[in-house]
């Protein structure tokens, strides 16, 4: 019994100090250029380390060689069963204030051990509110806006059902 309990707690000091020593920068480099496959890339950023994760602010966001938006600061915390990624007060860039919202005020998405199937995104902006998320198996996009304000210039891209407005997009 002695030989378990010191097995479980030598598991979870391992747990701990993997979370604590991670290499954060790393990972989120490999992020970076995981987006830059697709066209993003993130530039102009400045890092800090923090206990549990990194925090990125003042960061500009091109997506195809086009600047889309202006990040004050993004927090990356990683727990490997529990991860979050916070973005605070994004800008979008005046060329694009036709089709997407002029700012966006908080972004949470998180992936947990609970729902491994699912990244959960709940967002507040100058839209209103909405949650939803990617669906990996699915290769799915939804989000359903729960509060709406000034949806004028994304409306074309939503769609309605009995319970509101929700935007959907498969992934091939």
């Amino acid at each position: 019994m002695q030989m378990v309990k010191k097995g479980i707690g030598g598991f979870f000091l391992l747990v701990i100090f993997l979370i604590l020593f991670s290499p954060k920068q790393e990972i989120y480099y490999l992020l970076e250029k995981r987006l830059e496959k697709d066209g993003i890339v993130i530039s102009n950023e400045k890092f800090s380390d923090t206990l549990f994760g990194l925090t990125i602010s003042d960061a500009d966001i091109f997506v195809k060689g086009i600047n889309m938006a202006k990040v004050k600061s993004l927090k990356l915390n990683i727990f490997f069963l529990y991860n979050q990624l916070s973005i605070e007060s994004i800008e979008t860039d005046k060329g694009i204030h036709k089709m997407a919202p002029k700012s966006i005020d908080n972004i949470t998405a998180t992936l947990s051990i609970l729902k491994p199937y699912k990244v959960g995104v709940d967002a507040v902006g100058s839209f209103g509110s909405t949650s939803g998320g990617y669906y990996i198996g699915k290769n799915k996009l939804f989000f359903r806006l729960k509060e709406k304000k000034d949806i004028s210039s994304f409306r074309k891209f939503l769609k309605k059902d009995k319970e509101g407005l929700f935007y959907e997009k498969f992934f091939r």
